[in-house]
């Protein structure tokens, strides 16, 4: 499917927003610019899907994360899509060995300073003290936010993941590492898939509507701007924050 023949079902509005990576002061924005593009002109229904990396790199990842939790409890119709970022996150504390330092070269640093750890990827890291104190002074909602992540959401004609899908196989087929970490082999490629792809992952100066798949990363932890792309019938457009 091209984006040209994607539609969403008539009455139904789509909001889908990219990585976040701790920007809480851009998603609060994001919300009310989201907030006010309802007020505006009101669908019938609508949804409003996150495509994953909320945590790392930036300024305030433990405010977001409970910024999200507290979205999540307000309204049913939210969708909240795992990131790379996120299982790391997840697995740095179910499994600090297996991440170890590369967990702090990710961005993972700000991440554990937000919730009161302090690490270094100059200093001696200890991975697993360091991931004993993170559980500890986590709230238990933020880890249940986490853990209950999707790896992906279908909406009509479009397919929301936070990497990509790859080529060749069935969605309904997809990897979770796929999911949330390819990039080469599906950004190259060209030919239709099943539905369009939304997506973020890869970083991008401006949101990206291709033939077979639409990216709104825009790299807000840098550039201060947050995208969202909204969907609806067979029309597509944009929400920014602004820099």
């Amino acid at each position: 499917m091209i984006v040209g023949e994607a539609q969403i079902d008539p009455g139904m509005r789509i909001y889908a927003i990219g990585d976040v990576h701790g920007c809480l002061s851009q998603l609060q924005q994001l919300i009310g610019l989201i907030d006010l593009d309802l007020e505006q002109d009101p669908p019938q229904a609508y949804k409003i899907i996150f495509l994953g990396d909320y945590v790392d790199r930036g300024p305030d990842n433990a405010k977001t994360i409970e910024f999200l939790v507290e979205l999540q409890a307000t309204f049913h119709d939210y969708v909240f899509i795992l990131g790379n970022h996120d299982e790391r996150l997840t697995l740095f504390i179910n499994d600090p060995n297996r991440v170890g330092e590369s967990f702090l070269k990710w961005g993972g640093a700000t991440t554990l300073r937000d919730y009161g750890v302090i690490a270094s990827p100059e200093k001696p890291f200890e991975a697993v003290a360091a991931a004993k104190e993170l559980a500890e002074n986590m709230p238990v909602g933020h880890r249940e936010f986490l853990q209950n992540l999707k790896p992906y959401y279908e909406q009509s004609g479009y397919f929301f993941c936070h990497a990509g899908v790859r080529p060749g196989i069935p969605l309904e087929k997809q990897t979770n590492h796929d999911l949330t970490f390819i990039r080469a082999d599906f950004l190259q490629h060209e030919l239709p898939f099943e539905k369009v792809i939304v997506h973020g992952h890869t970083p991008v100066p401006t949101p990206e509507i291709h033939t077979n798949r639409i990216n709104v990363d825009t790299k807000c932890y840098e550039t201060g701007i947050l995208t969202a792309l909204v969907l609806e019938e067979d029309r597509q457009r944009f929400i920014q924050t602004l820099a």
